[in-house]
């Protein structure tokens, strides 16, 4: 099988589908506008009484000539000059960070849990044994940008009662805006100014303008050419195997397949490398440590650990420090003990006298008991 050098390598265990169908994965200033005036026409506003009919407030956005033209004149015509009454207009105004939301990262996922997957529909779980689980989907999700959005907006009726009617409905709203399908965003309303007038001819206009606040968030369609929202499934069953020490020696396991674990065959290298002790105490001529087991150093090894003694034909890796400086085995001090928990060292070569104004620092292979 051919491969293109170019073309780099496809993980398939990444490759997961979401959903069945286009899954939505942005989060844009569409939608935060889609929130606010659906919210509105089909939740906020009241329907209003025209002679015993019900009438509904259309909610239309507000772009740069119909909002120009509706504060030139005071009102909103259609394209045949007919007044259009009763009316909410509605256009974005400013968008800001939220400084209350800051970013300490960029790209950061957090991840979210579904119990259920169709995957496990038809799975007998208790029959199958506590080894295998319900399989969950998990969720990736990227962090998105918080964003605080002012709106404002302008409402046209014909009466004064039915401008009351917007004003209270306005005032006993919920704080989160939107629908509870798509996204829902924390809205306030701010600043009325209700304006009563008579408008072109003999028609009387009665109009509130206020403002929204919205605490929203920004979510790219991709983030580094990649998708925000990422796919995987749970660990469905975890698998545990047993390795046991076949070889000889003393608590060891004998006759079993299976395979041998290096670590007990190099039982006493590994536990003489992973060991390194520190101890430190005040100086004598002849200083007596106890309760201190020095560890011989293993014969695979004697040959490279130069740098500490040898007491009685054993070998012992241990380094003295007196004052930070250091100082060796028979050049500067000798080794009068080092069995039955007991290490003697004596300092009469060295060039000055060890006394109790002097550190003394022990590292190496030991056991401070």
């Amino acid at each position: 099988m051919s491969t293109n050098p170019l073309r780099p390598d496809i993980n398939r265990a990444n490759q997961i589908k979401s959903e069945t169908g286009d899954l939505k994965r942005s989060i844009t200033l569409f939608d935060i506008d889609y929130a606010m005036m659906s919210y509105l026409e089909n939740t906020v506003l009241p329907q209003l009484n025209d002679n015993g009919k019900a009438l509904k407030i259309p909610v239309i956005y507000g772009n740069s000539e119909r909002w120009n033209g509706a504060r030139r004149q005071g009102v909103y015509r259609d394209q045949k000059g007919k007044l259009q009454l009763p009316l909410m207009m509605i256009r974005r105004n400013t968008i800001s960070k939220d400084e209350t939301m800051p970013h300490l990262r960029r790209g950061v996922y957090y991840q979210t849990i579904s119990k259920y997957s169709k995957d496990n529909r038809y799975d007998h779980f208790s029959i199958l044994g506590s080894s295998v689980k319900p399989k969950k989907e998990l969720y990736n999700i990227l962090m998105p940008e918080f964003v605080d959005i002012n709106y404002e907006c302008m409402v046209w009726t014909a009466y004064t009662e039915q401008l009351n009617e917007v004003i209270e409905a306005l005032n006993f709203t919920g704080q989160y805006w939107g629908d509870k399908d798509t996204f829902k965003f924390r809205t306030q309303v701010t600043d009325y100014n209700v304006i009563n007038e008579v408008g072109d001819g003999t028609e009387r206009i009665n109009r509130v303008e206020f403002n929204l606040v919205t605490k929203a968030y920004l979510l790219p369609e991709k983030f580094d050419g990649e998708s925000p929202i990422k796919k995987s499934m749970s660990t469905k069953r975890v698998v545990f195997s047993t390795e046991v020490d076949v070889t000889s020696g003393s608590g060891r396991l004998e006759g079993l397949l299976t395979t041998p674990s290096p670590y007990y065959d190099n039982k006493d290298l590994i536990d003489f490398l992973s060991l390194n002790n520190n101890l430190s105490t005040t100086g004598a001529n002849i200083l007596t440590i106890n309760n201190i087991k020095c560890i011989k150093t293993p014969s695979t090894l004697v040959s490279v650990v130069t740098a500490g003694f040898t007491y009685d034909g054993d070998s012992y890796d241990i380094k003295v420090y007196v004052n930070g400086v250091r100082y060796y085995f028979t050049t500067h001090f000798t080794i009068n003990n080092v069995t039955s928990n007991l290490l003697v060292i004596d300092f009469s070569s060295m060039p000055f006298v060890v006394d109790g104004d002097d550190e003394i620092t022990i590292t190496g292979k030991f056991i401070d008991l």
